[in-house]
């Protein structure tokens, strides 16, 4: 999806670490979260990845071009082991306008 948008909020680099399941490595996985409006609705973004470790600080002041991706995760409640599911959007490019 592709979105002219405005930042409302900007999250600080968010670093966590993980096993993944299929290696049983420990992995790190760094996202800055952005709070974005495209004048009808309010959303999160996460830049992830190393494009995270070198996230620049953005204007709110301006408007920016989002090129964006949903993707939908299965999940377990560890509570009560419902079926869960649960969709990020992943901002794969940003730019100014």
């Amino acid at each position: 999806m592709e979105k002219i948008v405005r930042i409302l909020e900007q999250s600080a680099l968010q670093t966590k670490s993980y096993t993944d399941k299929k290696t049983g490595e420990q992995k790190v996985m760094n996202a800055v979260t952005l709070k974005l409006a495209d004048g009808y609705d309010i959303f999160l973004g996460e830049i992830t990845g190393e494009r995270a470790v070198n996230c620049p600080t953005y204007d709110k002041s301006h408007l920016y071009k989002v090129q964006c991706s949903m993707v939908v995760r299965n999940w377990t409640s560890q509570n009560s082991g419902e079926q869960m599911q649960a969709t990020t959007i992943y901002v794969d490019k940003i730019c100014m306008i």
